[in-house]
Protein backbone atom coordinates (compact mmCIF):
# COMPACT_ATOMS: atom_id res chain seq x y z
CA UNK A 1 0.00 0.00 0.00
CA UNK A 2 1.40 3.33 -0.89
CA UNK A 3 1.10 6.04 1.73
CA UNK A 4 -0.13 9.87 0.47
CA UNK A 5 2.34 11.99 0.38
CA UNK A 6 0.73 14.93 1.59
CA UNK A 7 -2.76 15.60 3.90
CA UNK A 8 -5.91 17.06 2.97
CA UNK A 9 -6.02 18.92 5.87
CA UNK A 10 -3.21 19.86 8.16
CA UNK A 11 -2.77 17.79 10.46
CA UNK A 12 -2.84 19.20 14.07
CA UNK A 13 -2.46 16.47 16.24
CA UNK A 14 0.64 15.28 14.17
CA UNK A 15 2.41 18.38 14.51
CA UNK A 16 1.32 19.32 18.35
CA UNK A 17 2.80 15.54 18.88
CA UNK A 18 5.86 16.98 16.88
CA UNK A 19 6.39 20.29 18.67
CA UNK A 20 6.26 18.36 21.56
CA UNK A 21 8.76 15.90 21.05
CA UNK A 22 10.84 18.73 19.79
CA UNK A 23 10.22 20.33 22.96
CA UNK A 24 11.29 17.10 25.20
CA UNK A 25 14.24 16.57 23.10
CA UNK A 26 16.14 20.17 23.34
CA UNK A 27 15.12 20.32 27.00
CA UNK A 28 17.07 16.89 27.48
CA UNK A 29 20.39 17.91 24.93
CA UNK A 30 20.82 21.09 27.47
CA UNK A 31 19.85 20.11 30.67
CA UNK A 32 23.11 19.44 32.37
CA UNK A 33 23.55 23.16 31.85
CA UNK A 34 21.05 24.47 34.08
CA UNK A 35 22.11 21.97 36.58
CA UNK A 36 25.54 22.15 37.07
CA UNK A 37 26.87 22.63 40.34
CA UNK A 38 24.51 19.94 41.96
CA UNK A 39 26.03 17.41 39.04
CA UNK A 40 29.48 18.75 39.43
CA UNK A 41 29.06 17.96 43.56
CA UNK A 42 27.20 14.58 43.14
CA UNK A 43 29.65 13.15 41.09
CA UNK A 44 33.07 14.70 42.66
CA UNK A 45 33.82 16.43 38.91
CA UNK A 46 34.66 20.01 38.23
CA UNK A 47 32.11 21.94 36.88
CA UNK A 48 33.91 22.44 33.30
CA UNK A 49 33.39 18.18 33.12
CA UNK A 50 29.69 18.56 33.71
CA UNK A 51 29.81 21.27 31.30
CA UNK A 52 31.59 19.37 28.56
CA UNK A 53 28.71 16.83 28.26
CA UNK A 54 27.13 19.43 26.13
CA UNK A 55 29.99 19.38 23.79
CA UNK A 56 30.53 15.39 23.60
CA UNK A 57 26.50 15.33 22.62
CA UNK A 58 27.37 18.16 19.97
CA UNK A 59 30.39 15.97 18.70
CA UNK A 60 28.74 13.40 18.74
CA UNK A 61 25.65 14.66 16.12
CA UNK A 62 28.60 16.02 14.14
CA UNK A 63 30.42 13.11 13.82
CA UNK A 64 27.10 10.75 13.62
CA UNK A 65 24.44 12.62 11.26
CA UNK A 66 25.97 12.01 7.90
CA UNK A 67 26.94 8.74 8.30
CA UNK A 68 23.43 7.40 9.52
CA UNK A 69 21.46 9.12 6.85
CA UNK A 70 23.50 7.30 4.13
CA UNK A 71 23.17 3.71 6.41
CA UNK A 72 19.52 4.31 7.12
CA UNK A 73 18.21 5.07 4.17
CA UNK A 74 15.49 2.14 3.58
CA UNK A 75 14.28 1.76 6.77
CA UNK A 76 10.16 3.49 7.73
CA UNK A 77 10.80 7.18 8.18
CA UNK A 78 8.24 7.29 11.26
CA UNK A 79 10.13 4.10 13.06
CA UNK A 80 13.37 5.75 12.89
CA UNK A 81 11.84 9.21 14.12
CA UNK A 82 10.57 7.41 16.87
CA UNK A 83 13.34 5.43 17.67
CA UNK A 84 15.56 8.75 17.85
CA UNK A 85 13.12 9.56 20.57
CA UNK A 86 14.02 6.12 22.13
CA UNK A 87 17.37 6.85 22.18
CA UNK A 88 16.69 10.52 24.51
CA UNK A 89 14.74 8.26 26.61
CA UNK A 90 17.97 5.29 27.15
CA UNK A 91 19.93 8.67 27.82
CA UNK A 92 18.09 9.96 30.18
CA UNK A 93 17.31 6.75 32.14
CA UNK A 94 21.05 6.22 32.50
CA UNK A 95 21.68 9.79 33.37
CA UNK A 96 19.10 9.34 36.48
CA UNK A 97 20.39 6.25 37.57
CA UNK A 98 24.29 6.33 36.95
CA UNK A 99 26.40 5.74 39.31
CA UNK A 100 29.68 7.76 38.13
CA UNK A 101 30.40 10.77 35.39
CA UNK A 102 32.05 7.95 33.39
CA UNK A 103 28.62 5.92 32.73
CA UNK A 104 27.37 9.74 32.31
CA UNK A 105 29.46 10.71 29.75
CA UNK A 106 28.40 7.29 27.77
CA UNK A 107 24.85 8.40 28.37
CA UNK A 108 24.95 11.63 26.90
CA UNK A 109 27.02 9.81 23.39
CA UNK A 110 23.51 7.87 23.07
CA UNK A 111 21.44 11.00 23.69
CA UNK A 112 23.62 12.77 20.92
CA UNK A 113 23.40 9.71 18.41
CA UNK A 114 19.47 10.25 19.21
CA UNK A 115 19.86 13.76 18.29
CA UNK A 116 21.75 13.03 15.13
CA UNK A 117 18.96 10.96 13.89
CA UNK A 118 16.18 13.28 14.95
CA UNK A 119 16.93 16.01 13.23
CA UNK A 120 18.17 14.06 10.18
CA UNK A 121 14.73 13.23 9.52
CA UNK A 122 12.13 15.59 11.51
CA UNK A 123 12.45 18.84 8.72
CA UNK A 124 12.31 15.92 5.62
CA UNK A 125 9.41 14.13 7.22
CA UNK A 126 7.33 17.55 7.71
CA UNK A 127 8.24 18.77 4.55
CA UNK A 128 6.96 15.29 2.78
CA UNK A 129 3.93 15.04 4.86
CA UNK A 130 2.71 19.01 4.30
CA UNK A 131 2.32 20.66 0.91
CA UNK A 132 3.78 23.48 0.24
CA UNK A 133 0.99 25.96 1.36
CA UNK A 134 1.27 24.87 4.85
CA UNK A 135 5.08 24.06 5.38
CA UNK A 136 5.96 27.32 6.91
CA UNK A 137 2.69 26.66 9.61
CA UNK A 138 4.53 22.97 10.11
CA UNK A 139 7.96 24.34 10.67
CA UNK A 140 6.69 27.30 13.09
CA UNK A 141 6.11 23.76 15.69
CA UNK A 142 9.32 22.72 15.10
CA UNK A 143 10.37 26.10 16.12
CA UNK A 144 7.88 26.68 19.00
CA UNK A 145 8.93 23.29 20.53
CA UNK A 146 12.31 24.42 20.83
CA UNK A 147 11.82 27.79 21.60
CA UNK A 148 9.75 26.81 24.71
CA UNK A 149 13.07 24.37 25.79
CA UNK A 150 14.95 27.03 25.73
CA UNK A 151 12.23 29.76 27.71
CA UNK A 152 10.60 27.04 29.59
CA UNK A 153 12.68 23.77 29.83
CA UNK A 154 15.95 24.90 31.17
CA UNK A 155 14.77 26.93 34.11
CA UNK A 156 12.41 24.08 34.80
CA UNK A 157 15.93 21.65 35.32
CA UNK A 158 16.99 24.29 37.35
CA UNK A 159 14.19 24.24 39.52
CA UNK A 160 14.25 20.75 40.07
CA UNK A 161 17.92 20.84 40.71
CA UNK A 162 17.40 23.09 43.44
CA UNK A 163 14.15 21.83 44.99
CA UNK A 164 14.95 18.09 44.46
CA UNK A 165 18.04 16.19 42.86
CA UNK A 166 19.24 16.97 39.70
CA UNK A 167 18.62 13.07 39.12
CA UNK A 168 15.22 13.43 39.28
CA UNK A 169 15.19 16.18 36.24
CA UNK A 170 16.37 13.51 34.18
CA UNK A 171 13.95 11.19 35.58
CA UNK A 172 10.84 13.98 34.45
CA UNK A 173 12.93 14.08 30.97
CA UNK A 174 12.65 10.18 30.97
CA UNK A 175 8.77 10.18 31.13
CA UNK A 176 8.46 13.26 28.63
CA UNK A 177 10.47 11.57 25.94
CA UNK A 178 8.55 8.44 26.64
CA UNK A 179 5.35 10.47 26.53
CA UNK A 180 6.91 11.94 23.18
CA UNK A 181 7.39 8.25 21.87
CA UNK A 182 4.20 7.05 22.25
CA UNK A 183 2.46 10.40 20.90
CA UNK A 184 4.51 9.99 17.49
CA UNK A 185 3.58 6.10 17.26
CA UNK A 186 -0.21 7.00 17.65
CA UNK A 187 -0.68 10.40 16.05
CA UNK A 188 1.81 11.00 13.90
CA UNK A 189 1.04 9.93 9.41
CA UNK A 190 3.49 8.00 8.42
CA UNK A 191 5.30 8.99 4.73
CA UNK A 192 6.97 7.21 1.89
CA UNK A 193 9.75 6.46 1.62
CA UNK A 194 12.18 7.57 -1.83
CA UNK A 195 14.91 5.36 -1.58
CA UNK A 196 12.64 1.94 -1.14
CA UNK A 197 10.37 3.69 -4.29
CA UNK A 198 12.32 2.66 -7.73
CA UNK A 199 14.40 0.40 -5.31
CA UNK A 200 16.33 -0.63 -8.89
CA UNK A 201 18.18 2.63 -9.74
CA UNK A 202 21.00 4.06 -7.97
CA UNK A 203 21.37 7.02 -6.45
CA UNK A 204 24.27 9.55 -5.58
CA UNK A 205 24.04 11.68 -3.00
CA UNK A 206 26.75 13.96 -4.29
CA UNK A 207 25.45 13.88 -8.06
CA UNK A 208 22.14 14.56 -6.98
CA UNK A 209 20.40 17.20 -8.90
CA UNK A 210 19.68 19.25 -6.10
CA UNK A 211 22.91 18.62 -4.08
CA UNK A 212 24.96 21.79 -4.93
CA UNK A 213 22.07 24.67 -3.86
CA UNK A 214 21.28 22.09 -0.33
CA UNK A 215 25.37 22.55 -0.10
CA UNK A 216 25.64 26.13 -0.64
CA UNK A 217 22.60 26.92 2.08
CA UNK A 218 23.80 24.75 4.55
CA UNK A 219 27.00 26.65 4.17
CA UNK A 220 24.75 29.73 5.13
CA UNK A 221 23.40 27.95 8.09
CA UNK A 222 26.94 27.34 9.67
CA UNK A 223 27.55 31.00 8.97
CA UNK A 224 24.49 32.03 10.66
CA UNK A 225 24.97 30.12 13.65
CA UNK A 226 29.25 30.55 13.84
CA UNK A 227 28.55 34.34 13.72
CA UNK A 228 25.65 34.28 16.59
CA UNK A 229 27.37 31.86 18.49
CA UNK A 230 30.86 33.98 18.27
CA UNK A 231 28.99 36.30 20.93
CA UNK A 232 25.66 34.67 22.46
CA UNK A 233 27.87 32.70 24.34
CA UNK A 234 29.41 35.70 26.22
CA UNK A 235 26.21 37.54 25.96
CA UNK A 236 25.72 37.51 30.29
CA UNK A 237 29.82 39.09 31.05
CA UNK A 238 28.59 41.46 28.13
CA UNK A 239 25.89 42.81 29.62
CA UNK A 240 27.32 42.75 33.22
CA UNK A 241 30.69 44.56 32.06
CA UNK A 242 29.19 46.79 28.91
CA UNK A 243 26.28 47.60 30.26
CA UNK A 244 26.73 47.69 33.49
CA UNK A 245 23.53 44.98 34.65
CA UNK A 246 24.36 42.74 38.03
CA UNK A 247 24.44 39.04 38.07
CA UNK A 248 20.33 39.79 39.39
CA UNK A 249 19.06 41.82 36.73
CA UNK A 250 21.16 39.96 33.60
CA UNK A 251 17.94 38.07 34.20
CA UNK A 252 15.92 40.84 32.60
CA UNK A 253 17.66 41.14 29.10
CA UNK A 254 17.77 37.54 29.04
CA UNK A 255 14.30 36.84 29.27
CA UNK A 256 13.83 39.60 26.87
CA UNK A 257 16.17 37.51 24.16
CA UNK A 258 13.40 34.41 24.76
CA UNK A 259 10.51 36.96 24.33
CA UNK A 260 11.79 38.11 20.66
CA UNK A 261 12.75 34.45 20.15
CA UNK A 262 9.06 33.70 20.25
CA UNK A 263 7.70 36.34 18.48
CA UNK A 264 10.14 35.71 15.54
CA UNK A 265 9.12 32.02 15.35
CA UNK A 266 5.72 33.61 14.46
CA UNK A 267 6.82 36.48 12.08
CA UNK A 268 9.15 33.89 10.45
CA UNK A 269 5.65 31.38 9.42
CA UNK A 270 3.88 34.56 7.66
CA UNK A 271 7.65 35.16 5.97
CA UNK A 272 7.72 31.31 4.81
CA UNK A 273 4.62 31.34 3.30
CA UNK A 274 5.50 32.17 0.03
CA UNK A 275 8.53 29.67 -0.72
CA UNK A 276 9.65 32.05 -3.94
CA UNK A 277 10.37 34.40 -1.54
CA UNK A 278 12.48 32.35 0.92
CA UNK A 279 15.67 33.24 -0.12
CA UNK A 280 15.02 36.99 -0.27
CA UNK A 281 13.57 36.96 3.43
CA UNK A 282 16.23 35.08 4.80
CA UNK A 283 19.14 37.66 3.71
CA UNK A 284 16.57 40.33 5.08
CA UNK A 285 16.63 38.56 8.14
CA UNK A 286 20.28 37.59 8.37
CA UNK A 287 20.91 41.28 7.77
CA UNK A 288 18.53 42.48 10.60
CA UNK A 289 20.27 40.19 13.14
CA UNK A 290 23.72 41.88 12.14
CA UNK A 291 22.29 45.07 12.39
CA UNK A 292 20.96 44.29 15.91
CA UNK A 293 24.44 43.16 17.57
CA UNK A 294 26.47 45.82 16.07
CA UNK A 295 23.69 48.14 17.52
CA UNK A 296 23.13 46.15 21.02
CA UNK A 297 27.00 47.51 21.58
CA UNK A 298 26.35 50.69 20.69
CA UNK A 299 23.54 51.52 22.85
CA UNK A 300 24.59 49.53 25.62
CA UNK A 301 25.22 52.52 27.78
CA UNK A 302 21.41 52.39 28.04
CA UNK A 303 19.86 49.24 29.64
CA UNK A 304 16.65 49.81 28.67
CA UNK A 305 17.87 50.25 24.71
CA UNK A 306 20.17 47.15 25.61
CA UNK A 307 17.41 45.01 26.25
CA UNK A 308 15.03 46.45 23.45
CA UNK A 309 18.22 45.66 20.90
CA UNK A 310 18.59 42.03 22.93
CA UNK A 311 15.31 41.41 21.78
CA UNK A 312 15.53 42.16 17.89
CA UNK A 313 18.38 39.84 17.54
CA UNK A 314 16.86 37.10 19.06
CA UNK A 315 13.41 37.93 16.86
CA UNK A 316 16.19 37.99 13.62
CA UNK A 317 17.21 34.44 14.79
CA UNK A 318 14.15 33.06 14.92
CA UNK A 319 13.34 34.26 11.75
CA UNK A 320 16.00 33.25 9.80
CA UNK A 321 16.69 29.66 11.44
CA UNK A 322 13.32 28.15 10.41
CA UNK A 323 13.48 29.89 6.72
CA UNK A 324 16.57 28.28 6.29
CA UNK A 325 15.17 24.97 7.20
CA UNK A 326 12.40 25.24 5.07
CA UNK A 327 14.00 26.45 2.10
CA UNK A 328 16.81 23.55 2.24
CA UNK A 329 13.85 21.34 2.66
CA UNK A 330 12.32 22.79 -0.31
CA UNK A 331 15.31 23.11 -2.35
CA UNK A 332 16.43 19.64 -1.50
CA UNK A 333 15.24 16.69 -4.12
CA UNK A 334 12.73 13.90 -2.18
CA UNK A 335 15.66 11.73 -2.19
CA UNK A 336 18.12 14.11 -0.94
CA UNK A 337 16.05 15.54 2.28
CA UNK A 338 17.12 13.13 5.26
CA UNK A 339 20.75 13.48 3.88
CA UNK A 340 20.47 17.33 3.92
CA UNK A 341 18.55 17.45 7.13
CA UNK A 342 22.01 16.12 8.23
CA UNK A 343 23.90 18.08 6.79
CA UNK A 344 21.92 20.86 7.97
CA UNK A 345 22.30 19.79 11.84
CA UNK A 346 26.30 18.98 11.25
CA UNK A 347 26.26 22.29 10.29
CA UNK A 348 24.76 24.03 12.95
CA UNK A 349 26.35 21.79 15.88
CA UNK A 350 30.15 22.80 13.89
CA UNK A 351 28.62 26.08 14.05
CA UNK A 352 28.08 26.30 17.88
CA UNK A 353 31.22 24.56 18.12
CA UNK A 354 33.64 27.00 16.09
CA UNK A 355 31.59 30.10 17.05
CA UNK A 356 31.84 29.91 20.31
CA UNK A 357 35.45 28.62 20.21
CA UNK A 358 36.54 31.45 18.21
CA UNK A 359 34.64 33.83 20.12
CA UNK A 360 36.46 32.38 23.05
CA UNK A 361 39.85 33.11 21.69
CA UNK A 362 39.37 36.63 20.50
CA UNK A 363 37.98 37.88 24.03
CA UNK A 364 40.83 37.96 25.73
CA UNK A 365 43.07 40.36 23.18
CA UNK A 366 40.12 42.55 21.72
CA UNK A 367 37.98 42.69 24.42
CA UNK A 368 34.30 41.69 25.25
CA UNK A 369 32.65 44.61 22.91
CA UNK A 370 34.27 42.98 19.69
CA UNK A 371 32.36 40.04 19.72
CA UNK A 372 29.26 41.27 18.25
CA UNK A 373 31.04 43.37 15.45
CA UNK A 374 32.88 40.17 14.40
CA UNK A 375 29.62 38.04 14.95
CA UNK A 376 27.69 40.77 12.33
CA UNK A 377 30.81 40.48 9.93
CA UNK A 378 30.35 36.22 9.95
CA UNK A 379 26.27 36.56 9.65
CA UNK A 380 27.11 39.23 6.51
CA UNK A 381 28.63 36.64 5.19
CA UNK A 382 25.68 34.12 5.52
CA UNK A 383 23.50 36.98 4.07
CA UNK A 384 25.92 36.75 0.78
CA UNK A 385 25.45 33.16 0.82
CA UNK A 386 21.37 33.68 0.77
CA UNK A 387 21.60 36.01 -2.12
CA UNK A 388 23.69 33.91 -4.57
CA UNK A 389 21.08 30.89 -3.66
CA UNK A 390 17.91 33.58 -4.71
CA UNK A 391 20.27 33.92 -8.06
CA UNK A 392 21.32 30.66 -8.64
CA UNK A 393 17.62 29.59 -8.18
CA UNK A 394 16.47 32.34 -10.41
CA UNK A 395 18.75 30.88 -13.07
CA UNK A 396 17.66 27.30 -12.49
CA UNK A 397 14.06 28.84 -13.06
CA UNK A 398 14.66 30.39 -16.34
CA UNK A 399 16.59 27.68 -18.04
Amino acid sequence: MTTRTTTERFPWTAMFAIGFTVFATVTSEFLPTGMLPSMSADLNVSTSQIGFLVSVWAATVVLTAIPLSLTTRRFSRKSLLITSVVLFTVSNVMSAFTPSYELLLVSRIIGGLGNGMFWMIATGYVTTMLPSKWRSRGFLFISAGANLAFILGLPLGSALAAISDWRFGFVIMTIMTVGASASLFFLLTPVPNPHTENSGTKHSTVRDRSFPMVFLCVTGVFLVVGGGDLFYPYIAPFLIEIAHFTPLTVAVPLAAYGVGGTIGIIVAERLGRRPEDLSRNIAMAILFMAAMMVALNLVASSQVLAIVAIALWSLGFSVTEPLFGQYIMELASPRLRDFAGAMRTTAWNLGIGSGSFIGGILLVPLGIGSLPYLGALVLVGGATVALIARRRERALAAN
